[in-house]
């Protein structure tokens, strides 16, 4: 049996993880500013992550590790980030839009690459080296910790569920 690089699902799962954050975002907006119980990031903050993240961290390192041999990289400090770049202007769901655009983006570095490229590696902050294939998870990944943890604050902020989906009142 032949093997493909990569999984022959992982571009599909690239691609419909930020479709659930999108749906997330929505089931949030009402609370998109709201510090959860317990603290923590706010929806908002979670979905404005992401979209760093994305940009800040995958479109720099994909195109350096394709064009570089075994390129090392900082530490990018998702936390000091925050803290200076964050601003809870704009909507949540228009976060989620350009999350949804910014990964087109880093699917697109993927779409084409050959086995040979699929091996390039570069040394990971805290991972050590990896290579592409692994980056490409490491995206998928990310994107889904942040949609488990909006699948959570929704759970927090809003119990009746089927209110808002029958389009009752007091959802």
């Amino acid at each position: 049996m032949e093997r493909r690089i990569p999984d022959p699902t992982l571009m599909a799962r690239l691609q419909l993880s930020v479709k659930g954050v999108d749906w997330a975002s929505g089931l949030v907006r009402r609370w998109q500013h709201e510090t959860p119980p317990g603290g923590g990031w706010t929806p908002h903050q979670h979905v404005a992550h992401l979209l760093a993240a994305e940009q800040h961290v995958f479109h720099v390192r994909i195109p350096r590790i394709l064009a570089e041999e075994r390129p090392a990289f900082e530490n990018w400090d998702d936390e000091a980030h925050m803290a200076r770049d964050y601003r809870p202007e704009g909507d949540i769901e228009e976060l989620a839009e350009a999350f949804m655009k910014a990964r087109e983006q880093t699917v697109g570095y993927f779409k084409e690459l050959t086995p040979e490229q699929w091996t390039r590696t570069a040394e990971w902050p805290g991972a050590g080296e990896v290579d592409l294939a692994w980056v490409a998870e490491r995206a998928l990944a990310h994107a889904l910790e942040h949609f488990v943890a909006l699948l959570n604050l929704h759970q927090q902020f809003d119990r009746h569920h089927a209110r808002a989906w029958l389009g009752e009142a007091g959802s």
